[in-house]
């Protein structure tokens, strides 16, 4: 409490629950970096004017969502990259997909703004299988 030369505090990966005010007025702190396995409460960190209070693991499932979100908005225009993409894809829909598809060898060779075709897409599918 009252805190005025602790800069940073970093917490183990350990069961540990932070108590209220444990950090109050703790002006000179700076960062604090909690592990999905820290525990702090509410006011643990109060009135911690400079503090920024890191927690990687929820910045990592952040910006994991974000890439996903952004990949189904690149391959929107692209149906077959689509199907290619879905982990929950199998080979009878895939080979229905592509049968249906008017024009496949276009669809095939076209590449998304990354380059890739349906194909690098079908082999990133950590389901997808040697079939």
């Amino acid at each position: 409490v009252n805190c005025t030369s602790l800069l940073a505090v970093y917490f183990p990966n350990s069961r540990l629950r932070i108590g209220d005010g444990a950090f109050h007025r703790c002006h000179s702190l700076i960062s604090a970096e909690l592990p999905p396995t820290v525990q702090a409460h509410d006011g643990a960190f109060e009135r911690c004017r400079t503090l920024e209070l890191r927690q990687p693991q929820v910045e990592y499932i952040q910006r994991s969502r974000e890439s996903i979100r952004y990949l189904q908005i690149r391959n929107d225009g692209l149906p077959i990259h689509k199907i290619c993409r879905d982990i929950n894809i199998t080979l009878d829909q895939l080979l229905s997909t592509i049968t249906n598809n008017n024009n496949i060898n276009h669809a095939l060779q076209q590449r998304d703004e990354l380059g890739m075709t349906a194909l690098h897409l079908l082999c990133l599918n950590p389901k997808a299988t040697p079939e």
